[in-house]
């Protein structure tokens, strides 16, 4: 067996794993906690074996299994991720597009739509409980991310993927503008949410992006 330290703790795997596949996996895997630690609606839970996220908001708990997600794509091939709603079991397949890129990157997605508030639009049907109880809470709470927000931000991250690093900053830099404009948010508290985000991206890409951005203005926001 294969074991590798991580900042969530010891994952096991198969002598015989793509260096390649593991190596992308542990990259968003640094990428997903950046993103529970910056916000109140995730939590880490280590304290067992198995490092788990933990949804803290209304409606049913759910429970999101790291490692067993990774040891399942990059040792078996399966692209479902492994997630518990009430302690039950659920089934989410990912999008056929993207069942060939890291399970960690479709943890990201899942806790990004936690933190848009389970939009019924784009949170998968098995999870329709938890989308439900969510929208029927009483709900115009102008310091959340909406769903708008959520695509912004999934459709910086397919960018960043596919190797358009460019326009998937341009795109983070937008939603910034948007918010700022639009939404009255303060410049300190876009950064503090774009931050984990922008960590995905290597300092040489966006140092290039702030040299010749699409608006001057992009570098308020995109200046860690």
């Amino acid at each position: 067996m294969k074991r590798i330290d991580t900042q969530l703790g010891t994952l096991v795997l198969d002598d015989h794993v793509c260096p390649n596949r593991l190596k992308a996996e542990l990259r968003g895997l640094e990428l997903l906690c950046s993103i529970v630690n910056s916000t109140p609606i995730w939590s880490l839970e280590t304290g067992s074996q198995k490092p788990f996220i933990v949804s803290n908001d209304n409606g049913p708990t759910v429970l999101i299994d790291i490692f067993e997600s990774i040891r399942k794509k990059v040792c078996e091939g399966d692209p479902h991720i492994t997630v518990y709603m009430s302690q039950r079991p659920v089934c989410i397949l990912r999008d056929s597009d993207v069942v060939d890129t890291p399970s960690t990157d479709s943890l990201v997605s899942l806790v990004l739509l936690g933190i848009a508030g389970w939009p019924i639009d784009s949170t998968p049907p098995t999870l329709g409980q938890k989308s439900i109880m969510a929208s029927s809470m009483p709900i115009e709470d102008t310091t959340a991310l909406s769903t708008a927000d959520y695509n912004q931000i999934q459709s910086a991250l397919h960018l960043q993927q596919e190797g358009f690093t460019h326009a998937g900053l341009s795109v983070l830099a937008q939603m910034a503008r948007r918010l700022y404009v639009c939404r009255i948010w303060h410049i300190d508290k876009i950064k503090l949410i774009l931050q984990p985000i922008l960590e995905s991206f290597e300092d040489a890409q966006l140092q290039r992006y702030l040299r010749n951005p699409d608006e001057e203005t992009d570098v308020l926001f995109l200046t860690l």
